[in-house]
C-alpha cells in the first residue's frame, strides 16, 4: 500500500511540474518568436554568443589561475629566504616570519595582477588560435562581438578591482608591514644573549661579541662598528638591553671606546662609567612615508612634488590593465603551427620596459623635475597605447620586413 501511495504521488508531482515547465518554455518561445519577428536578437546566434563566451572565460580563468599561482611561489620562495637570512642575523623573531611573508606578499601579488591578466589571455587566445577555432569564429560572423565583449568583461572588474587593491589596501599592507619589522627589530635581542659567536647588525653595521654570561649579565663585550669612513671600536665589562617607552636601549658598563680612520694613526680614545646606546624606535612617526598615506591625505597634503608621485603610481596598475589587456588580444595572434608560447618574451619584455619607464617618471616628479612634474607618467601610458597601435598595424598588413614598412610609408607620403 505504501508503494502505491508513492507511486501515485510520484505521478502527480511529475504531472504538476511538466504542466508547469511547459507553460515556462511556451511563454518563453512566444517572447523569443516576437524577438525573431522584429529583427531584435537571433535565437541561435546569441546562444553560441554564450557558450563561446563562457568557454573564453573559463580558458581564461584557469591560466590566470595558473599564472598567478607560479607569481606566488616564486614571491613566497624569495622572501622566505631573505627572511630567514634576517632570522639567522637575529633581526627577526622565527614567529614573525610567516605574517610578514603573508603581507609582503599580498602587496606583490597586488603590484604583479596586471602582468598576470595580460600573460593568462595571452596564453588562453593562443590556444584558441593554435587550434584554428579562431576561424570557425570568423566565418560565423561574430568575431569582432565575441572578443569586444570578451575585452570588457575581463577590463572592466579587473580594472575597479586593481584600483581599490591599490588606492585603499596597498598603503595598509606597507604601513603593517613596516609596524611588524620594527615589532621584530623591538623585541629581539641583538646578540647579548649568545656568548662565544659574533653577531652581526646589518641595520647599525655592528659586529658584537660576548665571551661570557654571569648571573644573565653579559661579560666582556666586544663591539665594533663602521660609520662615515669611521670605525669604532669598543669593549666593556658587562652590559644589557631592555625595552623603555617602546625604545631598545644597550647599556655598557666600565668600558672604553676607540674612534678613527684606518690607516691614519689618528685615533680618539673615550672611557666611560656608563654608556647608552639608542637602537630603535618601536613607535616612529610615519606620517613623513607617503607610500603609507591615505589617498585623501595624499589630496590634501601641501607637498605637491611626493603626493603627486605617490597618486600616479597608485594609478599605473588600474591604468595598465587595460593598455595589458590590448597588448594580450595582439600578442595571442599566432599561426596554426606556431606555439602558443612564443608571444609571452615580447610580451614580459613590453611589462618590463612600460613598468620602468614609470618608476623613472615618478622618481624625477619625486624630485620635482619641471619636465616631469608637468607631464607626469601620462606619456608613458600614451606612448604604450601608440606602441599597441603600432604592433597591431603591423601585424595586421603582415609586415615583418623593414622593406613592406617603407613601401607603406613611400605610399602614404604620394597620397599627401
Amino acid at each position: 500500500m505504501c508503494k502505491l501511495k508513492l507511486d501515485i504521488f510520484n505521478k502527480i508531482t511529475k504531472s504538476v511540474f511538466y504542466k508547469i515547465k511547459n507553460t515556462k518554455i511556451t511563454l518563453l518561445l512566444k517572447v523569443f518568436k516576437k524577438l525573431i519577428t522584429n529583427n531584435l536578437v537571433p535565437v541561435e546566434e546569441y546562444k553560441n554568443l554564450n557558450i563561446i563566451d563562457k568557454y573564453l572565460l573559463r580558458s581564461f580563468s584557469l591560466t590566470f589561475l595558473a599564472v598567478i599561482s607560479v607569481l606566488i611561489l616564486v614571491i613566497v620562495g624569495r622572501l622566505f629566504v631573505k627572511l630567514l637570512g634576517y632570522v639567522i642575523d637575529g633581526r627577526f623573531e622565527i614567529e614573525m616570519i610567516f605574517s610578514l611573508l603573508f603581507l609582503s606578499t599580498s602587496k606583490s601579488i597586488i603590484l604583479l595582477l596586471p602582468f598576470a591578466i595580460m600573460i593568462g589571455l595571452i596564453i588562453a587566445l593562443s590556444k584558441f588560435y593554435k587550434d584554428s577555432e579562431i576561424y570557425a569564429l570568423k566565418a560565423s560572423g561574430n568575431y569582432k562581438t565575441t572578443f569586444i565583449k570578451l575585452f570588457f568583461i575581463i577590463t572592466i572588474p579587473s580594472f575597479l578591482i586593481i584600483l581599490i587593491l591599490n588606492i585603499f589596501t596597498s598603503p595598509y599592507l606597507i604601513s603593517e608591514i613596516q609596524k611588524k619589522k620594527i615589532e621584530a627589530a623591538t623585541t629581539s635581542e641583538i646578540g647579548l644573549t649568545t656568548p662565544g659567536k659574533f653577531i652581526q647588525m646589518k641595520d647599525k653595521n655592528w659586529i658584537i661579541f660576548v665571551e661570557d654570561i654571569e648571573d644573565k649579565v653579559s661579560k666582556r663585550i666586544f663591539i665594533k662598528s663602521s660609520e662615515n669612513n669611521k670605525v669604532s671600536i669598543e669593549t666593556a665589562e658587562e652590559g644589557d638591553e631592555f625595552v623603555e617607552d617602546g625604545v631598545r636601549m644597550l647599556i655598557l658598563r666600565n668600558g672604553q671606546r676607540y674612534t678613527g680612520t684606518p690607516g691614519t694613526g689618528n685615533f680618539q680614545v673615550m672611557k666611560y662609567d656608563k654608556h647608552e646606546v639608542k637602537l630603535i624606535n618601536s613607535t616612529p612617526d610615519f606620517s613623513l612615508n607617503y607610500r603609507m598615506k591615505s589617498i585623501f591625505d595624499l589630496l590634501s597634503d601641501n607637498n605637491l612634488a611626493l603626493s603627486n608621485a605617490e597618486i600616479q603610481w597608485r594609478l599605473f596598475s588600474p591604468l595598465s590593465v587595460i593598455i595589458l589587456i590590448l597588448f594580450a588580444f595582439i600578442f595571442s595572434d599566432i599561426k596554426p603551427r606556431q606555439n602558443k608560447y612564443s608571444n609571452i618574451l615580447a610580451a614580459i619584455i613590453i611589462y618590463f620596459l612600460y613598468s620602468n619607464l614609470v618608476i623613472v617618471s615618478v622618481n624625477q616628479i619625486q624630485k620635482d623635475v619641471y619636465l616631469f612634474s608637468y607631464i607626469g607618467t601620462w606619456w608613458v601610458h600614451m606612448l604604450a597605447i601608440i606602441s599597441c597601435y603600432l604592433i597591431y598595424f603591423l601585424k595586421r598588413k603582415q609586415l615583418t620586413q623593414f622593406n613592406d614598412i617603407k613601401i607603406i610609408l613611400k605610399n602614404i607620403y604620394k597620397k599627401t
